[in-house]
Protein backbone atom coordinates (compact mmCIF):
# COMPACT_ATOMS: atom_id res chain seq x y z
CA UNK A 1 0.00 0.00 0.00
CA UNK A 2 1.20 3.43 -1.06
CA UNK A 3 2.77 5.52 2.20
CA UNK A 4 0.87 7.89 3.46
CA UNK A 5 1.02 11.56 2.84
CA UNK A 6 3.78 12.51 5.98
CA UNK A 7 2.25 16.40 6.29
CA UNK A 8 -1.21 15.44 5.76
CA UNK A 9 -1.97 12.00 6.55
CA UNK A 10 -5.77 12.27 7.80
CA UNK A 11 -8.05 14.75 6.56
CA UNK A 12 -10.42 16.84 8.03
CA UNK A 13 -12.70 13.99 8.49
CA UNK A 14 -10.08 11.75 9.96
CA UNK A 15 -9.61 9.96 6.66
CA UNK A 16 -6.55 8.24 5.68
CA UNK A 17 -4.99 9.73 2.10
CA UNK A 18 -1.59 7.40 0.75
CA UNK A 19 0.79 9.22 -1.26
CA UNK A 20 0.73 7.66 -4.82
CA UNK A 21 3.71 6.65 -6.79
CA UNK A 22 3.92 5.33 -10.32
CA UNK A 23 6.26 2.48 -8.58
CA UNK A 24 2.95 2.02 -5.74
CA UNK A 25 0.17 2.53 -8.08
CA UNK A 26 1.77 -0.56 -10.41
CA UNK A 27 2.16 -2.88 -7.82
CA UNK A 28 -1.06 -2.28 -6.39
CA UNK A 29 -2.69 -3.04 -9.64
CA UNK A 30 -0.93 -6.31 -9.75
CA UNK A 31 -1.81 -7.12 -6.62
CA UNK A 32 -5.36 -6.20 -7.37
CA UNK A 33 -5.56 -8.41 -10.62
CA UNK A 34 -4.31 -11.31 -8.63
CA UNK A 35 -6.51 -10.88 -6.11
CA UNK A 36 -9.39 -10.70 -8.41
CA UNK A 37 -8.10 -13.97 -10.40
CA UNK A 38 -8.31 -15.54 -7.01
CA UNK A 39 -12.30 -14.94 -7.18
CA UNK A 40 -14.35 -17.79 -8.30
CA UNK A 41 -15.69 -17.38 -12.15
CA UNK A 42 -19.40 -17.82 -10.49
CA UNK A 43 -19.08 -15.15 -8.14
CA UNK A 44 -17.23 -12.85 -10.55
CA UNK A 45 -19.45 -13.83 -13.31
CA UNK A 46 -21.06 -9.87 -14.00
CA UNK A 47 -17.25 -8.72 -13.68
CA UNK A 48 -16.55 -11.19 -17.04
CA UNK A 49 -19.31 -9.92 -18.50
CA UNK A 50 -18.12 -6.71 -18.39
CA UNK A 51 -14.71 -7.26 -19.44
CA UNK A 52 -15.74 -9.28 -22.48
CA UNK A 53 -19.17 -6.91 -23.70
CA UNK A 54 -17.86 -3.49 -22.45
CA UNK A 55 -15.51 -1.02 -24.53
CA UNK A 56 -11.87 -1.70 -23.18
CA UNK A 57 -11.88 1.92 -21.78
CA UNK A 58 -14.47 1.19 -19.20
CA UNK A 59 -12.70 -1.61 -17.75
CA UNK A 60 -9.04 -0.65 -18.11
CA UNK A 61 -6.50 0.00 -14.94
CA UNK A 62 -7.88 3.26 -14.99
CA UNK A 63 -11.15 1.50 -13.74
CA UNK A 64 -9.45 -0.59 -11.14
CA UNK A 65 -7.66 2.35 -9.51
CA UNK A 66 -11.16 3.85 -8.65
CA UNK A 67 -11.50 0.89 -6.45
CA UNK A 68 -8.38 0.75 -5.17
CA UNK A 69 -8.34 4.41 -4.32
CA UNK A 70 -11.57 3.81 -2.70
CA UNK A 71 -10.17 1.19 -0.15
CA UNK A 72 -7.22 3.23 0.32
CA UNK A 73 -5.28 0.29 -1.31
CA UNK A 74 -6.42 -2.39 0.67
CA UNK A 75 -6.15 -5.04 -2.53
CA UNK A 76 -8.91 -7.60 -0.91
CA UNK A 77 -11.46 -4.30 0.26
CA UNK A 78 -10.82 -2.89 -3.32
CA UNK A 79 -11.38 -5.96 -5.03
CA UNK A 80 -14.74 -7.13 -3.44
CA UNK A 81 -15.99 -3.48 -4.67
CA UNK A 82 -15.33 -4.16 -8.08
CA UNK A 83 -17.22 -7.70 -7.85
CA UNK A 84 -20.11 -5.93 -5.93
CA UNK A 85 -20.23 -2.74 -8.47
CA UNK A 86 -20.65 -4.74 -11.26
CA UNK A 87 -23.26 -6.95 -9.65
CA UNK A 88 -25.27 -3.69 -8.61
CA UNK A 89 -25.02 -2.44 -11.89
CA UNK A 90 -26.57 -4.75 -13.78
CA UNK A 91 -29.19 -4.99 -11.37
CA UNK A 92 -29.42 -1.13 -11.95
CA UNK A 93 -29.30 -1.07 -15.53
CA UNK A 94 -29.85 -4.34 -16.72
CA UNK A 95 -28.32 -6.69 -18.80
CA UNK A 96 -28.88 -3.93 -21.87
CA UNK A 97 -27.11 -0.97 -20.88
CA UNK A 98 -24.99 -2.08 -17.89
CA UNK A 99 -22.08 -2.51 -20.28
CA UNK A 100 -22.67 0.41 -21.98
CA UNK A 101 -20.33 3.66 -21.42
CA UNK A 102 -22.85 6.16 -18.55
CA UNK A 103 -23.41 8.75 -20.27
CA UNK A 104 -26.47 11.18 -21.20
CA UNK A 105 -26.97 9.09 -25.35
CA UNK A 106 -25.64 6.10 -24.01
CA UNK A 107 -27.03 3.68 -20.74
CA UNK A 108 -28.82 7.01 -19.19
CA UNK A 109 -30.61 7.58 -22.39
CA UNK A 110 -34.06 7.13 -21.30
CA UNK A 111 -33.77 8.77 -17.89
CA UNK A 112 -33.61 12.43 -18.83
CA UNK A 113 -36.84 13.07 -16.50
CA UNK A 114 -35.17 11.68 -13.24
CA UNK A 115 -31.69 13.44 -14.35
CA UNK A 116 -33.31 16.74 -14.52
CA UNK A 117 -35.19 16.71 -11.59
CA UNK A 118 -31.89 17.39 -10.00
CA UNK A 119 -32.50 15.44 -7.09
CA UNK A 120 -28.95 14.83 -6.54
CA UNK A 121 -26.54 17.05 -8.71
CA UNK A 122 -23.15 18.24 -8.92
CA UNK A 123 -22.22 21.50 -7.66
CA UNK A 124 -18.76 21.18 -9.66
CA UNK A 125 -17.29 23.07 -6.49
CA UNK A 126 -15.05 21.26 -3.80
CA UNK A 127 -14.58 22.37 -0.51
CA UNK A 128 -10.49 22.93 0.74
CA UNK A 129 -9.14 19.48 0.18
CA UNK A 130 -11.15 18.94 -3.49
CA UNK A 131 -13.58 17.09 -2.76
CA UNK A 132 -16.30 17.35 -4.97
CA UNK A 133 -19.85 18.89 -3.20
CA UNK A 134 -22.77 17.49 -4.43
CA UNK A 135 -26.23 18.60 -3.56
CA UNK A 136 -29.04 16.48 -2.48
CA UNK A 137 -32.61 18.05 -1.92
CA UNK A 138 -35.84 16.07 -1.55
CA UNK A 139 -38.16 18.41 -1.88
CA UNK A 140 -37.48 18.22 -5.99
CA UNK A 141 -38.75 14.86 -5.82
CA UNK A 142 -42.10 14.44 -7.98
CA UNK A 143 -43.08 10.86 -7.59
CA UNK A 144 -45.95 11.41 -10.37
CA UNK A 145 -42.99 12.00 -12.97
CA UNK A 146 -40.06 9.57 -12.00
CA UNK A 147 -39.59 5.47 -11.29
CA UNK A 148 -37.17 4.78 -8.23
CA UNK A 149 -35.17 2.69 -11.11
CA UNK A 150 -34.89 5.89 -13.28
CA UNK A 151 -33.64 7.94 -10.08
CA UNK A 152 -31.19 5.36 -8.57
CA UNK A 153 -29.49 5.42 -12.63
CA UNK A 154 -29.63 9.06 -12.43
CA UNK A 155 -28.03 9.12 -8.90
CA UNK A 156 -25.04 6.68 -10.51
CA UNK A 157 -24.82 9.01 -13.15
CA UNK A 158 -23.94 11.44 -10.59
CA UNK A 159 -21.41 10.16 -8.63
CA UNK A 160 -19.71 9.06 -12.15
CA UNK A 161 -19.62 12.11 -12.98
CA UNK A 162 -17.81 13.83 -10.07
CA UNK A 163 -15.21 10.22 -10.29
CA UNK A 164 -14.05 12.12 -13.38
CA UNK A 165 -11.88 14.23 -10.99
CA UNK A 166 -8.86 12.87 -9.60
CA UNK A 167 -8.58 14.34 -6.35
CA UNK A 168 -12.44 13.27 -5.70
CA UNK A 169 -11.11 9.96 -6.68
CA UNK A 170 -8.52 9.76 -4.17
CA UNK A 171 -10.42 12.24 -1.75
CA UNK A 172 -13.81 11.26 -2.32
CA UNK A 173 -17.22 13.53 -2.13
CA UNK A 174 -18.81 15.80 0.38
CA UNK A 175 -22.96 15.48 -0.03
CA UNK A 176 -24.86 18.65 1.31
CA UNK A 177 -28.12 17.61 1.75
CA UNK A 178 -31.05 20.37 2.44
CA UNK A 179 -33.74 18.82 3.04
CA UNK A 180 -35.37 22.24 4.59
CA UNK A 181 -38.36 22.39 1.56
CA UNK A 182 -39.17 18.83 2.09
CA UNK A 183 -42.32 17.73 3.20
CA UNK A 184 -43.10 14.19 4.67
CA UNK A 185 -44.68 12.59 1.77
CA UNK A 186 -41.49 13.18 -0.18
CA UNK A 187 -39.52 11.09 1.78
CA UNK A 188 -39.22 7.69 -0.15
CA UNK A 189 -37.80 5.23 2.35
CA UNK A 190 -37.50 2.55 -0.75
CA UNK A 191 -35.08 5.44 -2.62
CA UNK A 192 -33.23 6.40 0.49
CA UNK A 193 -32.36 2.48 0.89
CA UNK A 194 -31.28 2.35 -2.79
CA UNK A 195 -29.24 5.05 -3.15
CA UNK A 196 -27.15 3.62 0.27
CA UNK A 197 -26.98 0.11 -0.87
CA UNK A 198 -25.18 1.30 -4.16
CA UNK A 199 -23.18 3.49 -1.67
CA UNK A 200 -22.17 0.75 0.71
CA UNK A 201 -19.58 -1.41 -0.68
CA UNK A 202 -20.22 -0.68 -4.54
CA UNK A 203 -19.71 2.19 -6.24
CA UNK A 204 -15.94 3.58 -5.89
CA UNK A 205 -16.91 6.71 -3.96
CA UNK A 206 -15.20 8.05 -0.67
CA UNK A 207 -17.40 9.94 1.36
CA UNK A 208 -16.40 12.73 3.28
CA UNK A 209 -19.23 13.55 4.89
CA UNK A 210 -23.00 14.02 5.12
CA UNK A 211 -23.93 17.56 5.65
CA UNK A 212 -27.70 18.08 6.39
CA UNK A 213 -28.46 21.34 6.61
CA UNK A 214 -31.86 23.07 8.48
CA UNK A 215 -33.69 19.94 8.67
CA UNK A 216 -37.37 19.87 8.46
CA UNK A 217 -39.61 19.13 11.68
CA UNK A 218 -40.62 16.03 11.08
CA UNK A 219 -36.72 15.05 10.53
CA UNK A 220 -36.87 13.95 13.70
CA UNK A 221 -38.85 10.51 12.85
CA UNK A 222 -37.22 9.97 9.71
CA UNK A 223 -33.15 10.25 10.68
CA UNK A 224 -33.03 7.13 12.36
CA UNK A 225 -34.40 5.28 8.91
CA UNK A 226 -31.97 6.80 7.15
CA UNK A 227 -29.25 6.14 9.87
CA UNK A 228 -30.20 2.52 9.91
CA UNK A 229 -30.28 2.34 6.06
CA UNK A 230 -27.18 3.94 5.80
CA UNK A 231 -24.86 1.40 7.94
CA UNK A 232 -22.39 2.03 10.19
CA UNK A 233 -19.56 3.22 7.85
CA UNK A 234 -21.52 6.22 6.09
CA UNK A 235 -23.48 6.63 9.47
CA UNK A 236 -20.95 8.22 11.39
CA UNK A 237 -20.05 10.63 8.32
CA UNK A 238 -23.46 12.37 9.25
CA UNK A 239 -23.03 16.23 10.37
CA UNK A 240 -26.11 18.05 11.17
CA UNK A 241 -26.63 21.39 11.11
CA UNK A 242 -29.50 23.63 12.20
CA UNK A 243 -30.49 26.92 12.76
CA UNK A 244 -30.45 30.30 10.65
CA UNK A 245 -29.10 30.58 7.22
CA UNK A 246 -25.86 32.16 8.40
CA UNK A 247 -25.58 29.55 11.49
CA UNK A 248 -25.06 26.91 8.67
CA UNK A 249 -22.90 28.60 6.77
CA UNK A 250 -20.52 29.56 9.55
CA UNK A 251 -21.01 25.74 10.73
CA UNK A 252 -20.19 24.51 7.14
CA UNK A 253 -17.05 26.96 6.32
CA UNK A 254 -15.47 25.52 9.90
CA UNK A 255 -15.22 22.08 7.66
CA UNK A 256 -13.68 24.00 4.81
CA UNK A 257 -16.82 24.62 2.84
CA UNK A 258 -16.78 28.44 2.29
CA UNK A 259 -19.93 30.39 1.18
CA UNK A 260 -18.04 30.56 -2.14
CA UNK A 261 -18.78 27.02 -2.42
CA UNK A 262 -22.32 26.53 -1.30
CA UNK A 263 -25.22 26.43 -3.26
CA UNK A 264 -28.04 29.61 -3.42
CA UNK A 265 -30.40 27.32 -1.68
CA UNK A 266 -28.28 27.00 1.33
CA UNK A 267 -27.71 30.98 1.30
CA UNK A 268 -24.29 30.50 -0.58
CA UNK A 269 -22.90 31.98 -3.78
CA UNK A 270 -22.88 28.81 -6.27
CA UNK A 271 -26.06 29.10 -8.68
CA UNK A 272 -27.16 25.80 -10.22
CA UNK A 273 -29.00 25.17 -13.54
CA UNK A 274 -28.84 21.59 -14.05
CA UNK A 275 -30.48 21.62 -17.71
CA UNK A 276 -27.38 23.95 -18.67
CA UNK A 277 -25.12 21.00 -16.51
CA UNK A 278 -27.03 17.85 -18.74
CA UNK A 279 -26.57 20.22 -22.08
CA UNK A 280 -23.17 20.66 -21.55
CA UNK A 281 -22.46 17.30 -20.63
CA UNK A 282 -24.68 15.97 -23.82
CA UNK A 283 -22.67 18.16 -25.75
CA UNK A 284 -19.09 16.64 -24.48
CA UNK A 285 -20.53 13.12 -25.40
CA UNK A 286 -20.78 12.82 -21.33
Amino acid sequence: MPEEDEQHPYCSYGQKHPVETEESVSDALKRLKEEIDGISDKTKACWLKAKERCPPRLVDDRHLLLFLRCEVFHVDLAAGRLIKYWDKRVEVFGEDKAFLPLTLDGALKEDEISLEMAFVQSTEHTDAEGRRIILGDPSKLDKSKYTRESMVRAFWYTMHAALEDEVTQKRGIILLLFPHHAQFSQFDRKLVASHAESMKGCLPVRVGAFHICQPPTFFTVVFPIIKLLLGKRLRERIKVHTGSEEHVLERLARFGIPAESVPSDLGGAVVLNQKAWLEHRRESGL
